[in-house]
């Protein structure tokens, strides 16, 4: 069966919204509207719920425009593409989002042909997570080193920590044992694939814990791949010997310890 890539439609004009949704269809690519949401804030529900691949939002929208969405996504949700759509005396202001790393800006009115070029863009750098492990099995009959194999594993987890990731997914896709695929891992790390990603998801929690105050435990744990929060909890506490909360704590204090002291650098009083 052909992998589907989810897309959400972001756009405060019902007309403009139901015909982006409409084009999708027509096109009839790998791309799939699961959704669609009339400011930024409706979008993050939607997103929290769904993990799309791909979110098309316009910019000027109430409660939470375009931008403010880029930004968080951009922190929370790193793997989402996203792509601007605008009106042609917004296009400058769009720019902004580069820092978000926004894949492109579409103006509106959108035309098939742009839509379809976009997608055909979009479905080469969404397979490339893909790729990394199917090409494992295409080379297979020239011996794959274990390296190899364990690159692709590597991959594979990085660009996808924050879903949920089971071993015998990837080695299925991988046509190998799931007994084969940890030990080639394993021999080549000194880890299991399980530790790595662990590993991975809370290096980043803990960078979203101390950057972003406003964002609450919940919705760092969802965002890292743990969308049960307690269970987040005591994997972060066993780990550092902190529960989130306490390193937050913990970082704030050091941030202000540090604040002081270069704003007294003889430590005098």
């Amino acid at each position: 069966m052909m992998m589907k890539y989810r897309t959400i439609i972001v756009e405060d004009e019902a007309l403009i919204r139901r015909n982006v949704s409409r084009k999708f269809k027509e096109l009839n690519t790998r791309f799939e509207v699961i959704g669609e949401a009339r400011n930024g804030q409706e979008a993050l529900q939607l997103i929290e719920q769904s993990v799309p691949d791909l979110v098309i939002t316009d910019i000027q929208m109430p409660v939470m425009n375009g931008l403010e969405l880029a930004k968080y996504l951009y922190f929370a949700y790193p793997h989402v593409k996203i792509v601007i759509l605008s009106g042609y005396h917004e296009f400058e202001y769009a720019r902004q989002a580069i820092h978000y790393k926004v894949e492109d800006y579409l103006l509106k009115p959108l035309s098939e042909e742009q839509l379809r070029a976009l997608l055909d863009a979009m479905e080469l750098k969404l397979g490339s997570a893909v790729d990394s492990l199917s090409h494992v099995s295409v080379v297979l009959e020239d011996q794959v080193k274990t390296e190899d194999i364990a690159a692709s594993v590597k991959l594979y987890l990085k660009q996808n920590y924050m879903h949920e990731i089971t071993l015998q997914d990837m080695a299925a896709q991988m046509h190998f044992s799931v007994d084969y695929l940890g030990k080639c891992f394993k021999k080549v790390t000194g880890e299991t694939p399980l530790k790595y990603l662990t590993g991975l998801r809370l290096n980043e929690a803990k960078r979203l814990l101390a950057a972003y105050e406003h964002l609450d435990i919940k919705t760092i744990g969802g965002a890292v791949g743990y969308a049960d929060s307690h269970y987040f909890s005591r994997i972060f506490k066993n780990k550092t010997g902190l529960y989130p909360s306490e390193y937050r704590q913990q970082w704030e204090e050091q941030k202000k310890a540090l604040s002081m002291d270069q704003g007294n650098p003889d430590g005098l009083s």
